[in-house]
């Protein structure tokens, strides 16, 4: 079988010519144009086990990341495993969100001698649950004057995140933690010293899970989607400790799923440590992020 015959097939087997595509180029070890360039070049025995067993993992709804052990993030590859929640193209809106205030000069509070670019110089940024560290090592490549703290309860998906972060030349410039959200951060000596927080939360309601589509309820991990009874239990915690670990118009940046942008505003409201509460719509025109700038703490 050649490579268009196979291609064919596996589009075939699959009915979905974009993940025949990939699932072939993953067990050749090619890019998209060779694909192309020779249609006609043999697949040897080797890679025709492997091209079958790639199709039978996603017949049975095996995720297409964890098949090819990739999946692309604000334009960088990143490896995911199935100890990792698998990247979103709406958690790019939380990289997004914290570009644009950084490239906003009024959008930190300066000081008697400031100027605008020097108050956003060296940011520190926490990113609360990191998993297999896209948003951290996205906001480390894509910033390089920050400062970045990677926080994880799974060991495994740090070790993934870590190899990421050395993938992109980054990881010296994160700090990846094992902890339950806040807990690695205790004895970093961050409170008040936080200028961006951020976190995509497990937000799905508990008794939802099995209700999703297969790919995700079978296989991601269930640590990544547990939300609790309601689905907001992490909001809660996150929103209470916050304001411990924020500067002075520092800034809170939330993933949200369907319909949460009214409650989690209302919390963030209830706290009175919070201003100019901003939420952010993805490209289906759900609202998808929850901004929130901490106010002026003391003399700072």
């Amino acid at each position: 079988m050649n490579i268009k015959e196979a291609l064919n097939q596996t589009h075939q087997d699959l009915e979905n010519f974009l993940e025949a595509e990939v699932l072939l180029k993953s067990c050749l070890g090619i890019e998209n144009v060779e694909l192309y360039l020779n249609p006609v070049r043999h697949l040897s025995r080797y890679e025709l086990n492997l091209l079958e067993e790639a199709i039978e993992k996603r017949k049975d709804h095996l995720p297409l990341a964890y098949i090819t052990g990739e999946k692309e993030f604000y334009s960088l590859g990143f490896r995911v495993a199935p100890d990792t929640f698998i990247p979103r193209p709406e958690t790019e809106f939380i990289v997004d969100a914290v570009w644009k205030k950084i490239l906003d000069p009024g959008s930190l509070i300066l000081g008697k001698d400031q100027h605008p670019a020097s108050s956003i110089q060296h940011p520190v940024i926490v990113d609360l649950g990191t998993g297999c560290g896209n948003i951290a090592a996205t906001l480390a490549r894509y910033i390089p004057h920050s400062k970045i703290y990677a926080t994880d309860i799974s060991k495994k998906a740090l070790e993934v995140a870590e190899e990421n972060a050395r993938r992109h030349r980054v990881e010296d410039r994160i700090t990846f933690l094992e902890g339950n959200l806040f807990s690695p951060l205790e004895n970093r000596h961050l409170k008040g010293k936080i200028d961006f927080l951020v976190s995509n939360p497990p937000y799905v309601i508990r008794s939802e899970i099995d209700s999703l589509m297969p790919e995700v309820a079978n296989y991601e991990p269930r640590i990544a989607l547990d939300g609790g009874e309601d689905g907001l239990s992490f909001y809660r915690r996150i929103i209470e400790e916050a304001p411990k670990y924020l500067k002075s118009h520092g800034y809170l940046v939330l993933e949200l799923g369907i319909d949460q942008a009214p409650p989690v505003k209302e919390m963030i409201e209830k706290t009175l440590e919070f201003e100019s509460i901003e939420i952010i719509k993805d490209y289906s025109r759900i609202e998808r992020v929850i901004v929130a700038r901490r106010t002026v703490i003391g003399n700072q």
